[in-house]
């Protein structure tokens, strides 16, 4: 696992070319009862500072997502500093229209929003600025989520989800491989990201043994559910699978767990949940760079994070964020303390190096199934 801030220096210049799915959006989240936290953000303070100065964020934001991400991030950082914020969506092409951007010299973003798995990819070539640790406060951040070129924005789990009426609740992933147990039906997503590790773990290997990843045992374990088992590739699919009893026990992320529409008819179980993130990062030869650091500065403090934690179902990357949340927000969190120390961080920068190697290898395994033997 990553260890500490600034410590993908010496990632080789070989990386994944698959292009992450944009950071998930969970669209229609119920409206929090808590009233926004609305005490100052200390050292931002000074209403004049970037008077005349604007930046713009791009994201894959739309609809309660992209209004948490003004009401939390955008207009407080505007109202503390007087600079103006615009929004670009992100869209499809958002990595390759980043690498365009910096590699033409047209500019059009000064920061993005993305999966926190793509920092070290961007960084290697190099796309964006590194980041300034003496203007943006690691105190209180997870380390994990502090990389020289990113800083993580919001915290959300890949979990084991059962139906709510589940009279067995789901233990750990051994559970879930155990086809004895909630329909002996199963779904998992298409990608050897998490799927791999979540094998693992079924067959004993502690999280703290998980990486490097022993593929051969996990393939192979693998192979005991596969045709009890559906692969998804829409992040929608699993909840709704679970929801309508096609799948006893499905791999989902906690975001989609608290959508109006299935929050009471799903539950979760964290044990060997894996943590993963969307970062804030800024792009490579931005003549607004000193305003862009210092508004991830600002949006990496405790109260813009525990704002947008109240707004959407996603951690706060500050864990000082935790203390200001009231019970019925925290219930929705992948990060409280009790919850920290059933789950694992994924590590970014073994799947930078090897995600297309193991998503080669997954396709080729999950389209060559065993042959029937001849009766």
């Amino acid at each position: 696992m990553l260890s500490g801030c600034g410590d993908d220096d010496d990632e080789p210049e070989e990386f994944s070319t698959e292009q992450a799915s944009p950071p998930e959006i969970a669209e229609g989240t119920p409206t929090p009862t808590a009233e926004p936290i609305a005490s100052p953000v200390p050292g931002f303070l000074d209403p004049n500072r970037w008077q005349g100065r604007s930046i713009a964020i791009a994201t894959a934001g739309a609809g309660d997502y992209l209004n948490a991400l003004k009401s939390a991030f955008f207009e407080p950082f505007s109202e503390a500093t007087g600079a103006t914020v615009r929004h670009e969506p992100f869209g499809r092409d958002g990595i390759a229209n980043l690498k365009d951007q910096v590699e033409n010299e047209e500019r059009v973003w000064d920061i993005v929003l993305v999966p926190t798995d793509e920092i070290l990819g961007l960084a290697s070539r190099p796309y964006l600025e590194a980041i300034d640790y003496a203007a943006v406060d690691s105190a209180a951040l997870y380390p994990e989520l502090c990389m020289q070129h990113g800083v993580g924005a919001a915290l959300y789990s890949t979990v084991q989800v059962y139906a709510a009426n589940n009279p067995t609740p789901p233990e750990n992933w051994a559970t879930f491989w155990d086809l004895t147990q909630a329909a002996g039906s199963r779904a998992l997503r298409k990608s050897p990201v998490g799927t791999l590790e979540f094998a693992l773990l079924a067959d004993g290997v502690a999280t703290d043994d998980l990486y490097p990843i022993d593929t051969e045992r996990a393939f192979a374990k693998l192979e005991t559910i596969r045709e009890a088992t559906i692969f998804y590739e829409d992040s929608k699919q699993p909840v709704e699978l679970v929801r309508s009893e096609q799948v006893g026990l499905a791999s989902a992320w906690n975001v989609r767990t608290s959508l109006p529409d299935v929050a009471s008819l799903v539950g979760i179980q964290w044990q060997g949940g894996m943590i993963s993130a969307d970062s804030w990062a800024i792009l490579r030869g931005t003549e607004n760079a000193d305003v862009a650091m210092s508004f991830i500065a600002f949006s990496t403090r405790a109260v813009p994070t525990a704002n947008f934690s109240q707004l959407q179902p996603f951690g706060p990357v500050n864990t000082d964020a935790l203390k200001l949340l009231p019970d019925s927000v925290l219930v929705h969190m992948p990060n409280t303390e009790e919850r920290m120390a059933q789950q694992f961080f994924m590590n970014f920068s073994y799947w930078n190096e090897r995600r297309e190697q193991l998503t080669d290898q997954f396709e080729t395994w999950w389209l060559n199934p065993p042959a029937t033997p001849e009766a």
